[in-house]
């Protein structure tokens, strides 16, 4: 039985994320992508910019022929350092720009998925009293279709 669609989806975010760079066309050096949350506070300097993808709850519309039509909530957390929080607010904006065009390179997700959209984004701006840390937190929804049969 070949991997479920539902991990292929995962793991094809994580490589496109993990492949934003300044060399890739995008202004931000992604330092560490990885598939966990954490904390600002437990990310070291040297990590960051770091990118943290977390799958949140699936929702579902069962369809006819044994399908379901599945909606996938990713939370994808960033953080940065800088040294003011005007720096920390750019690198931010700059992060937010960039997890956008590479979520919507292909939105199919490696043809597994009907589509991919950006939902909500919530960020501190760089913290004015942040520690030389700012953080966001964006929400993507990924469509796909599950086969009852677990695949």
């Amino acid at each position: 039985m070949g991997t479920p669609v539902r991990r292929l989806i995962l793991q094809n975010v994580k490589t496109v994320l993990s492949a934003i760079s300044t060399g890739n066309g995008y202004k931000t050096n992604i330092a560490t992508c990885e598939a966990l949350g954490k904390s600002w506070a437990t990310v070291k300097p040297g990590q960051k910019p770091w990118v943290g993808i977390v799958p949140q709850r699936e929702t579902y519309v069962h369809q006819p022929g044994s399908l379901m039509r599945v909606t996938l909530s990713i939370v994808v957390i960033g953080h940065v350092s800088g040294t003011t929080q005007d720096d920390r607010a750019s690198k931010l904006n700059d992060l937010l720009d960039d997890l956008i065009k590479a979520m919507n390179t292909d939105t199919t997700r490696g043809s597994n998925a009907i589509h991919t959209t950006l939902a909500q984004v919530e960020t501190d701006e760089g913290a004015p009293d942040g520690d030389g840390d700012g953080s966001m937190v964006t929400t993507f929804n990924v469509v796909y279709l599950r086969n009852l049969s677990g695949s």
